[in-house]
């Protein structure tokens, strides 16, 4: 029959003598006897693998849970934060808007300003005589 399992049929069985039915028996065996081997060391591979699959995923879970953890404090960290500068920010805008000049210390700030700016262009020339009709 050869290597090839699709060639056996009933007739061409029915042509062999005792000896080579005994023959492909006992090859059918051993490859029987083969392939329960390595299908049940497969299996064993298989749930192997599957346990060590379960475990890293357990793992992926734990390091996803302190991520989680830690996003969610650094997101509290930056609330806070933000809330406290809106705060300070607003107390800072109230404060302004509390300590308002009135229109009078307005117009004495630029009176003195003025007036310190005047005093800083004046030239006095010592030993020139002044006139009546000059003009500063």
């Amino acid at each position: 029959f050869g290597a090839n399992w699709k060639e056996v049929n009933k007739a061409a069985v029915m042509k062999c003598d005792k000896a080579t039915l005994t023959n492909l028996l006992l090859s059918a065996v051993r490859v029987m006897g083969k392939s329960k081997e390595t299908l049940q060391s497969a299996a064993e591979c298989y749930e192997a693998l599957s346990e060590e699959v379960m475990l890293h995923q357990n793992s992926v879970i734990q390091l996803q849970d302190v991520l989680l953890k830690s996003k969610s404090e650094q997101m509290e960290a930056v609330q806070t934060t933000v809330k406290s500068e809106i705060r300070s920010f607003s107390d800072v805008v109230k404060k302004g808007c509390e300590d308002r000049m009135t229109a009078t210390q307005v117009k004495a700030a630029v009176k003195s300003a003025v007036k310190d700016d005047d005093r800083r262009r004046a030239v006095m020339v010592f030993g020139l005589e002044e006139s009546a009709n000059e003009v500063v």
